[in-house]
């Protein structure tokens, strides 16, 4: 089925799936996925962290900190693919879960920036060719 509005909100499934390229600069990039509620690895993810807090989320008690803790899980178990030239204290380090909590928490902007990535419809548009 099309509509009138495909080419303003139709996105890519493989680049939703595989993740597009998020440039720092020249040497550092960061290949990252679309975090869409309808996703199944994301319903999965969010089902899996945030049902111990179920309780304290229905009330309105869940501590910020522990909310945001949960966030960046979220995205590093859910959105980050890959990552290209990321030094930690001088030295290059490898994408997984262990390195992207310590440089997330570091630095909270570089993430802030990534998770906004992610989050945007946009960038994973079928016509953009982000791939």
């Amino acid at each position: 089925m099309q509509t009138n509005l495909d080419k303003l909100f139709k996105t890519d499934k493989a680049l939703q799936d595989g993740g597009v390229i998020f440039a720092i600069d020249d040497k550092t990039s960061f290949q990252v996925r679309h975090f869409a509620a309808g996703n199944p690895r994301v319903k999965a993810a969010m089902a899996a962290h945030y049902k111990p807090y179920a309780r304290q989320i229905e009330l309105g008690t869940l501590e910020q900190e522990k909310s945001d803790e949960i966030t960046v899980k979220l995205f590093i178990e859910t959105c980050l693919v890959s990552w290209q030239g990321v030094e930690i204290d001088g030295q290059t380090v490898e994408c997984n879960k262990e390195n992207a909590a310590i440089l997330f928490k570091r630095l909270p902007m570089l993430f802030d920036a990534l998770w906004k990535h992610a989050n945007d419809y946009q960038n994973y548009r079928e016509d953009l060719g982000n791939s």
